[in-house]
C-alpha cells in the first residue's frame, strides 16, 4: 500500500501545465482541466485513509492514475480559442456530419465514434488516419472496423464543457451540489459527518500516542446511469445554418437537462435516484395545520434548529417561488417579516437564513395535507457523479417516424446522485395530515 500511495503522490506532482486553448473563455478552461486534478487528489484521500483494498478495487484505481496522468502530461491537441459563434458553428457542423455520417469531418472537429458496448468508447483511444477510425489499444494502423454502420458519436468534449456551463445557468442546483468526476459505472466515497477525529492530549515526555482511526467515516456507492432526450429533426441543415443547429442543440439540451438535473438532486424517488426531499433519515417538521396558510415564523424556527449549529451554518432553504412570495406576509414576533428581499439582505434570507427559489417544488396550489413542500440543507451533502461524454446519434426507430417520418436527434449522458447523511442534517417542513 505504501508504495502504490507513494507512485500516486509523485504522479500527482509530475503533471505539465496544459496550454488553455479550445474554449470560449480562461474560466472554463480552467475548470475543465481543474476537474482532472480532483480526482487524482480524491484517489490520493482515498488511499490515505484505507489501509485494506480489494484487488480488483485497487487495479481500477491504479488504472484511472495511469489513464488521466498521461492524458494531463500531453499537450493538448484542440482548437484555438473559440468564439461563441464559432463554437455553435463547430458544433452545429458536428451534428450534422454525425448525421450524415461523414466521418473525416467529425474526426477534424474532434467527434469520435462510439462502439456500440457497454463501456463507451474513450476519445483519447481513438484517431483518424488513411485507413479511417483507428483505437490506440488495438496493433498500430488496425482499422476499427465497418464505421459505415456506426451512427452514434461522442461529441469533442471541449463543446461538451461548454454546453454543461450552459446547463448550469438552467439549473438551481448545479453549481450547489459537490461534483465527483467518473471515470467508471461507479465509484465508493469515503463520507465523513462532523468531526470524527480523536485527539489526545500527552502530559508527560515519552509518553505512548495511541493510534486511532477516525470515527464516523462510512463508504457509499455512487452509480452512474444512462440518461436520453430525444430532439426533433425537422430539416436538412446546410453550411449556412450550423451555428442555428449548434444553438438549437445546446437550447434544447440545456433546458430538459437542467430541470432533470434538479429533479434528481430534490424530489426523485427512485427513478433512478432519490433525491433530498424522498430520501430516508431526513428529519420532518409538521406546521401547526394541514394547509399551507397555517404556516408560521416558528415553523422555520424549529426547523432550522433540529439542525446542530456547525451544519447548519452551511445550509439553506429550497421552495417554490409561489410558497415564497406567501411568506412575504408572515411576520415573527417583533413585528418583522421573515423574509428579507435581496435588496435588503445579499442574498435573500428567510429567516436569516439564505433561500432558493426551485420551481419544481411544489407549488402553494398543490400542497395540500401531510404534503412535503420546502427542504432545509447543505447543498454539497448531495453528490453528483459526472461521468464525462455526450453521445449523439440519429434516431429514427419511433412510431413517429413510422407514421408520420419524423426523425430524432438522440442524446445521451452519464451521470449519478447521491444524498450522503441525511440524519440529523436536513429538514423537511411538511402540512400535518388532516384530521379524521
Amino acid at each position: 500500500m505504501n508504495e502504490q500511495l507513494e507512485a500516486v503522490k509523485k504522479q500527482l506532482a509530475a503533471m505539465q501545465k496544459i496550454e488553455l486553448t479550445g474554449f470560449t473563455n480562461t474560466e472554463t478552461a480552467t475548470a475543465y482541466f481543474q476537474e482532472k486534478e480532483k480526482i487524482l487528489e480524491g484517489i490520493v484521500k482515498t488511499l490515505e485513509t484505507e489501509t485494506v483494498q480489494q484487488s480488483t478495487e485497487m487495479e481500477a484505481l491504479k488504472s484511472t492514475v495511469k489513464s488521466l496522468r498521461d492524458e494531463l502530461k500531453t499537450k493538448s491537441t484542440y482548437p484555438k480559442e473559440l468564439t461563441k459563434r464559432e463554437l455553435l458553428h463547430s458544433l452545429g457542423k458536428g451534428i450534422a456530419a454525425a448525421w450524415a455520417g461523414n466521418h473525416k469531418t467529425l474526426a477534424d472537429l474532434l467527434f469520435s465514434p462510439n462502439l456500440k458496448s457497454d463501456n463507451w468508447t474513450n476519445p483519447k483511444d481513438v484517431s483518424w488516419g488513411e485507413k479511417g477510425w483507428s483505437v490506440s489499444k488495438a496493433a498500430l494502423g488496425e482499422p476499427m472496423g465497418n464505421m459505415a454502420t456506426n451512427d452514434q458519436y461522442l461529441i469533442n468534449p471541449i463543446y461538451e464543457t461548454e454546453i454543461m456551463t450552459e446547463a448550469a445557468k438552467k439549473s438551481v442546483m448545479m453549481n450547489l451540489v459537490r461534483h465527483r468526476p467518473m471515470m467508471g459505472p461507479s465509484i465508493f466515497l469515503p463520507t465523513r459527518d462532523r468531526g470524527g477525529v480523536e485527539l489526545h492530549w500527552l502530559t508527560a515526555y515519552g509518553q505512548q500516542i495511541k493510534g486511532s482511526k477516525p470515527k464516523g467515516a462510512e463508504r457509499v456507492e455512487l452509480k452512474a446511469y444512462t440518461l436520453a432526450g430525444y430532439i426533433p429533426w425537422f430539416d436538412e441543415f446546410e453550411e449556412d445554418v450550423f451555428v442555428d443547429l449548434g444553438a438549437m442543440f445546446i437550447d434544447e439540451f440545456i433546458e430538459v437537462y437542467g430541470q432533470e438535473f434538479d429533479r434528481q438532486c430534490l424530489l426523485a424517488d427512485e427513478d433512478p435516484f432519490t433525491g433530498a426531499m424522498s430520501a430516508e433519515d431526513t428529519t420532518e417538521v409538521k406546521i401547526q395545520g394541514a394547509t399551507i396558510n397555517a404556516l408560521t415564523w416558528k415553523d422555520f424556527r424549529d426547523a432550522v434548529y433540529k439542525v446542530p449549529a456547525e451544519e447548519r451554518k452551511d445550509c439553506c432553504w429550497f421552495l417554490n417561488e409561489t410558497v415564497l412570495n406567501h411568506i412575504a406576509n408572515i411576520e415573527d414576533t417583533t413585528g418583522n417579516p421573515i423574509w428579507r428581499r435581496p435588496t435588503e439582505a445579499m442574498p435573500g434570507k428567510l429567516d436569516l437564513y439564505p433561500y432558493h427559489e426551485v420551481s419544481i417544488l411544489p407549488q402553494i396550489a398543490d400542497i395540500g395535507a401531510d404534503t412535503p413542500f420546502a427542504v432545509f440543507m447543505n447543498p454539497r451533502r448531495i453528490q453528483h457523479g459526472n461521468r464525462r461524454g455526450i453521445e449523439i446519434k440519429k434516431f429514427d426507430a419511433t412510431t413517429e417516424s413510422m407514421e408520420y417520418g419524423e426523425l430524432f436527434l438522440r442524446f445521451r449522458k452519464r451521470d449519478g446522485f447521491l444524498v450522503t447523511r441525511p440524519k440529523g442534517n436536513m429538514v423537511i417542513l411538511k402540512t400535518k395530515p388532516s384530521s379524521p
